[in-house]
């Protein structure tokens, strides 16, 4: 009798910790579907916070000011971040506070938007990898340029990018954990028949 309680409660606890991984946010190393591309999967590798760049007027933080920083698109601030300049990157920046503990992998959230410390004053939501020295100058101008990754009117903690890494496959594989935990109801199901 207490070998079935056992079993009974072995079950439980595992199902309860494939649940819990199932319901987690957004986690490193799983794939997430893109949202404009049906069956197209990303590998979820970070964020950065729009915010946590540069000074845009002390790129090197000496606090001498007048040494303007670069502006960057948002594939080109994951390659730096992450450093990683070989790997395709897809960048997806939500409008709304999200409840992250809802987003389980294989949802579609990849969306090629990005948050950009835009022109007159403004933080605006863009595609990831829109032109960011308008001038052409090499040089972060507030007035006119855009930057995804850059230390200006953006306030930390506000405007996160999330980074997602190309994969070569289009379809998820199952978990590991999930048919594991199918095949141990199985048995202990048998189990219970069988007595």
């Amino acid at each position: 009798m207490s070998s079935k309680i056992i079993n009974v409660v072995l079950v439980c606890l595992f199902t309860l910790c494939v649940a819990g991984k199932a319901n987690a946010g957004l986690i490193v190393g799983e794939l997430y579907e893109d949202s404009y591309e049906s069956g197209l999967f990303w590998e979820y590798v970070g964020n950065f916070d729009l915010a946590s760049g540069p000074a845009w007027n002390d790129a090197n933080g000496d606090g001498i000011f007048g040494d303007n920083a670069t502006p960057y698109n948002a594939l080109e601030a994951a390659a730096i971040i992450f450093k990683d300049d070989t790997s395709q990157f897809a960048i997806s920046a939500f409008t709304s506070i999200r409840d992250y503990n809802l987003i389980k992998a294989g949802d579609a959230v990849v969306n090629h938007e990005a948050w950009y410390d835009g022109n007159v004053f403004s933080i605006n939501i863009f595609d990831e990898d829109i032109v960011a020295d308008i001038s052409n100058d090499g040089i972060y101008d507030p007035f006119s340029d855009f930057s995804a990754w850059i230390n200006d009117r953006a306030v930390a903690g506000n405007h996160i990018n999330h980074v997602f890494k190309s994969v070569t496959t289009s379809v998820p594989e199952p978990s590991t954990l999930a048919i594991f935990a199918l095949a141990l109801v199985g048995l202990t199901a048998r189990r219970f028949k069988n007595k």
